[in-house]
């Protein structure tokens, strides 16, 4: 009896202790599919902090103005000139404008927002772009690590282009999207959907959609090529359903890209765009070379990838192959072009180092067992707490959330002519400038609206003639001052210190004098001005 009654206090005395310690135990009552994994977290962390980058660096003087511009006027008139419409030397010149949409959200983006809405727009760009290598390289690899150094490669290589905002980088976005696409396993229905709209976006925000249809056309052969040598007979090919769905998602795609103002007509203008002949005096459209920054950061990468692929144990398919080859030679022959062989190098860098790094230590991985991920409700609300805060101290964040408007100057680059667009308005500067075609795309912006600049970043609309005329100005060629009288121009307005030979001669001569001149432009002004 007394060990019964015992043993009944034991256990009497035992579960309070246990329903309380029961009670202690904290539980994750977020629901399931709100739960995110520590690699999320870190992903989020790495996201937010690159987008906080970008949006505090300054916006170059060149591309971004002028687009703007463009957009500013198809909003007003609401219809794209047929002819090219500010920059009256090239008038007559036909006018396709294939950053149409690009220019007028732009535009609709800066009315609302001002300054800080450009920089939003690019810094989400450029974060895009980046969260979806990092998504796709995951998913093949299930490394973090080798997903930062496929961003880290692409950024490198890429910082040059990546850092002037211009339509180009929507197309980036369209580009890296696809790709993704592209590499996902397995393929799903909505993925036509989203390709074909995809293609309909790109033909109107960039003319560099052709470069998308070239990379579902190596896909394509590359997979038949694949399919060919495996089988041993090239009939294989078309029985292959995977290479029938390249087939026809390039043929969707090229016939999306037809939902255009200008229809058919966009093919030939975009590839006849690269072959004018005014670009070749622009340093961006030279061939790639090793005195670049993005030549040397290119030749790096190159090289690492030449090791990587010696040393792989994957299989290196056809496509990759043709991809890398392909968009580098387009990178050599111009090195505008390597915008788009950068995230393809830095992808495939990282799964191959991932495939290496593997190799070495399988004997190690098939002795442990496999890591579970596991999701939490505390990794969700870390990571809605970094997005925010990241967020509510960039420019955007500091103006819808505190009212505190962004300094306009200090969020552009040093070499926007502010000053000397402030003194062309003031003193009602008229007629026909002449400008460094650097600062003609912020003139055209914010100039004087009486004054006609000489020439902004589209050269490719200026009569040869006209270009060529610019080129010996700019570079004190023989005859020089007299092509400014031949234009009537009684104001010149170039960028310092790069043109300070200009200045310096015009200074010597007589018949000039300097208006206005700051550590970023000069204005100067004919004594007797033509009439």
């Amino acid at each position: 009896m007394a060990t019964a009654l015992e043993n009944k206090n034991e256990s009497a005395n035992e579960n309070p202790i246990e329903e309380h310690a029961e009670e202690t135990v904290l539980v994750d009552r977020l629901p399931e599919a709100l739960r995110v994994s520590r690699f999320t977290f870190f992903t989020v962390c790495i996201l937010s902090l690159s987008f906080l980058l970008f949006s505090s660096l300054p916006l170059w003087h060149t591309d971004i103005w002028g687009h703007l511009a463009y957009g500013k006027l198809i909003w007003e008139t609401g219809g794209i000139p047929a002819f090219e419409p500010l920059v009256p030397l090239s008038s007559g010149m036909s006018f396709i404008d294939t950053a149409w949409l690009s220019q007028i959200f732009g535009f609709e983006t800066y009315q609302l927002f001002g300054v800080a809405g450009l920089k939003f727009l690019y810094a989400a760009a450029i974060t895009i772009c980046l969260g979806l290598l990092i998504f796709r390289v995951q998913k093949r690899t299930d490394s973090f690590f080798w997903s930062l150094i496929c961003i880290s490669g692409f950024l490198l290589c890429d910082w040059k282009q990546v850092g002037i905002v211009r339509p180009q980088l929507a197309g980036l976005v369209c580009f890296v999207l696809l790709f993704s696409i592209l590499n996902a396993r397995p393929w799903r229905r909505s993925y036509w959907f989203l390709t074909t709209g995809l293609f309909v976006l790109w033909a109107n925000l960039h003319g560099s959609f052709p470069v998308g249809l070239g990379l579902i056309g190596c896909f394509l052969a590359g997979r038949a090529v694949d399919v060919g040598r495996k089988s041993g007979s090239w009939k294989a090919m078309f029985q292959d359903s995977v290479t029938r769905r390249y087939f026809l998602l390039l043929e969707l795609s090229a016939i999306a890209v037809l939902v255009n103002p200008y229809g058919l007509q966009l093919y030939p203008e975009v590839f006849a765009f690269s072959s004018n002949p005014n670009l070749a005096e622009l340093v961006e459209w030279n061939p790639l070379t090793l005195r670049m920054y993005q030549g040397k950061m290119a030749a790096l990468l190159a090289l690492l990838l030449v090791i990587a692929c010696r040393l792989t144990p994957r299989r290196i398919a056809t496509a990759e192959v043709l991809l890398l080859v392909g968009l580098g030679t387009a990178a050599m022959w111009s090195s505008r072009m390597i915008i788009w062989w950068a995230p393809v190098a830095a992808y495939y860098l990282a799964l191959h180092g991932a495939a290496i790094w593997g190799h070495k230590l399988k004997r190690l991985a098939d002795e442990s067992e496999e890591s579970e991920i596991h999701y939490a409700g505390k990794w969700t609300i870390v990571s809605v707490g970094v997005i925010w805060i990241c967020f509510a101290i960039t420019p955007m964040g500091s103006q819808l959330l505190h009212g505190k408007q962004v300094d306009f100057e200090k969020s552009v680059s040093g070499s926007t002519p502010i000053g000397a667009v402030n003194y062309l308005k003031e003193k009602q500067i008229q007629g026909q400038l002449f400008n460094s075609m650097e600062l003609g795309d912020y003139l055209l912006w914010d100039g004087s609206e009486k004054a006609s600049i000489f020439a902004n970043s589209h050269v490719h609309l200026l009569p040869r003639e006209v270009w060529n005329h610019y080129l010996t100005i700019i570079n004190l060629g023989s005859g020089w001052d007299e092509l400014l009288e031949r234009y009537g121009v009684n104001t010149v307005v170039v960028d310092l210190p790069r043109r300070n030979n200009l200045v310096r001669a015009l200074e010597k001569d007589e018949k000039w004098r300097v208006g206005y001149q700051d550590g970023r432009s000069a204005v100067l002004l004919r004594n007797d001005p033509i009439q």
